[in-house]
This record gives structure tokens, sequence and C-alpha cells, in this order.
């Protein structure tokens, strides 16, 4: 009787993969695609596979990847239906969920539906929960950081992931200057100096000469920039308005001279009373 026992959840670990299997949208079938498309609760899923929750992970993927590659967007929108990118939604999900490290269901999850805007702000989550899942990964927090600042205008969350990236083994030194760059587009032009002063600190520990020299360049654009601010916020406290130019800001004496834009450009004000530069630091 006691080995009968130990059978049981083996037992229903497999009854719950048969289960899953034959619930799983099958190509060759020849019946309406939304009759097909139907996936299980990832909590129940969770539950009914037990010990086998990689390999349902596995098939989970497998089915979305399978799926895409026979299935043809909308030829005159080159979109899919809505209940097509809901069920490949939580085909994907379904595949996180039971495997948080494997890495193939976040890839397609960026791909397949971000860049085709289908619920972005939970897409992004679940990879940005990869990227702490897989503390030694350096893409999944570059693809989290890129997508917070590109399509959900979330600045403050844009920098965390990209300056994670660009610590992780890997990581590319790029990452460390689009950390910067999305910290001063969101206003925040004390937080990019801070964040640069470090890197510069650490490349020159670590004897990457070029590294330094780029950030180092860099960083003395960001530290022009914040002391026109500076002078900008000055004005505005006297006259409750953005200047118009920076001339008035010379002519006033807030500042002495117009710093010189460190990449050959020159320092402007755009319509909202923002420093920027006919370089590029956007």
């Amino acid at each position: 009787m006691r080995w009968r026992t130990h059978l049981i959840p083996w037992f229903s670990a497999l009854c719950g993969v048969v289960l899953y299997l034959y619930a799983l949208p099958l190509a060759t079938v020849s019946k309406p695609r939304h009759e097909q498309l139907f996936a299980l609760p990832a909590n129940l899923l969770r539950v009914v596979t037990g010990q086998f929750k990689e390999i349902s992970a596995d098939i989970s993927f497998l089915n979305a990847l399978t799926w895409l590659g026979g299935t043809r967007p909308h030829p005159e929108t080159g979109r899919y239906q809505p209940y097509q990118y809901e069920w490949l939604y939580q085909t994907l999900k379904n595949s996180t969920t039971l495997d948080p490290y494997f890495l193939d269901p976040y890839h397609l999850l960026n791909s397949a539906l971000m860049w085709d805007r289908y619920k972005e702000a939970e897409v992004n989550m679940m990879i940005a929960a990869g990227a702490d899942t897989r503390t030694w990964d350096y893409i999944l927090p570059f693809f989290a950081g890129f997508n917070y600042y590109y399509f959900l205008n979330d600045g403050d969350r844009s920098f965390k992931y990209l300056k994670i990236a660009s610590k992780r083994i890997g990581g590319h030194p790029f990452y460390d200057s689009l950390a910067a760059r999305v910290a001063y587009k969101a206003n925040k032009t004390d937080l990019a100096i801070a964040y640069l002063e470090e890197q510069v600190r650490q490349a020159t520990l670590e004897g990457q000469k070029f590294r330094q020299e780029s950030l180092e360049n860099r960083l003395k654009t960001l530290k022009e920039i914040r002391q026109i601010e500076g002078a900008v916020e000055a004005y505005q406290k006297l006259f409750s308005r953005p200047p118009v130019s920076l001339d008035e800001l010379t002519k006033l004496g807030l500042l002495a001279t117009i710093p010189k834009e460190p990449n050959g450009g020159s320092f402007y004000l755009d319509p909202d009373g923002r420093v920027r530069s006919t370089k590029d630091l956007k």
C-alpha cells in the first residue's frame, strides 16, 4: 500500500500533462481558429503538473511559437485578432509562470506582443520580473528598461533597469550612456550626473580608458546643461515663466556666459523651457 501512496503525485502530474496536451490548440485540426485557442490558467497548471512544471513551460512556449509560425496577421492591418493576442499572452504567461528562468518566452513576449502594443504594461511587467529572477542576465533588464522608456514613458523604471543591465556581465557600455539620457529626459539631470560620475569612477578603476573618455565627455555636457538649468530656474522664480532664449539669462547676469557645448554643438531652450543641445543628447 505504501508504494501506491508514493505513486499518487506522479499519477496526478501525468494526468495534468495529458489534460494540458489535450487542451492545446493543434494547427492540424480543421476547425475555426478561435475554437482552438484555449489556455488553462497558470495557477491550475502549476498544481496539476507538479514536478513537471518545466516540461509544461516548454510545451506552452513551443505551442505559442508553432502557432505564430503557422498564422498570418490580417493582410490590411498587419495585426492579429484581439482574441489571438490574448491567447498568445496567456500562453506565454503560463510558460514564464511555470518556469521563470526559461529565457525564450521573454524574447517572444517582447517581439510578438510588446512591439504590437498589446498589454504593454502587463507584458513588460513579466519581462521585468524575468530580469529580477535571472540575476545573471543582462538582456532582460535592457528589454525592460527600453520598453519602460519607449512604450510606457516611465523614466524612473527605465533608468533602474538600464542601470541593472549595465552592471551585469556582458552588458554593453552603451547602456550607461542610455541610462543617463533617460534620466536627463525625465528632468533628472542631477541624477544623471551622479550616475555618470560613479560610472566614470568604475571605468577608471577597471582601466577602461575608451569607456572612461566617452563617459567623461557626456558627463561634462550634462554638467554644462545643469549650470544653464540653474539659471533658468532662477529666471522662472523672478518672472514666473521660462526665458525665451539663453541670451535673456546672460543679460540679467543669471549666467555669466553661455557654456560651450563639448561635442561641437550649441545649447538652446526648447518651447517648454528645457535646455537642449544641437548634438544628440536625447
